[in-house]
């Protein structure tokens, strides 16, 4: 088995055990990193999965509105198939998204408090010691990552549910070095 075929049958075995009907690049890519299938670029996020796909290497991918997709390879879409006006999707499947959605709402919220009270806890410890807590700047990048994974699946940007039905999102983006009052 090629290493494509390697990536197409992983991708297709996760679509299938989560009930998903495509994947974008940045999901495949994650979800490849993690598996140790291919690589993430730390530069250019999503890089790597991307160059795949322009490089038609897997041919069932599509884009719409500029973003790839990629769905199961045993049930590959049509381009005129794809976007906004597809309407094959059970509402069973809605109703069980919608579901899962109310949750993470209840999840956002709880998110939205710990935010508060980081930024508090930051402030009054920076006005006493005069420096920044490094690991509450760690802990409250750590937070703001989670909350935007929980934030793109309530929108419909993303279709991996986060964490607790995932791995903990990893860093996305790693506090400056430096704290400027500018």
């Amino acid at each position: 088995m090629t290493e494509i075929q390697k990536i197409i049958t992983f991708l297709d075995t996760y679509q299938a055990k989560n009930g998903l009907e495509g994947l974008s690049a940045a999901e495949a890519s994650r979800l490849l990193d993690e598996a140790g299938l291919l690589a993430d670029d730390a530069a250019k996020p999503g890089e790597p999965v991307r160059r795949l796909l322009r490089n038609g290497s897997i041919p069932h991918a599509y884009k719409v509105q500029g973003k790839w997709v990629i769905p199961p390879s045993s049930r590959p879409v049509a381009a005129a198939e794809s976007g906004p006006e597809k309407t094959s999707i059970s509402r069973m499947k809605i109703l069980l998204r919608l579901l899962y959605s109310i949750l993470f709402l209840l999840v956002f919220e709880v998110l939205r408090l710990i935010v508060q009270l980081t930024v508090l806890g930051q402030y009054v410890y920076l006005l006493i010691m005069g420096v920044p807590s490094v690991p509450l700047r760690k802990f409250g990048a750590r937070v703001s990552d989670y909350t935007y994974s929980v934030l793109r699946y309530l929108t419909l940007s993303e279709n991996a549910k986060p964490y607790p039905f995932a791995s903990f999102p990893g860093e996305v983006s790693p506090p400056e070095p430096d704290v400027s009052f500018e």
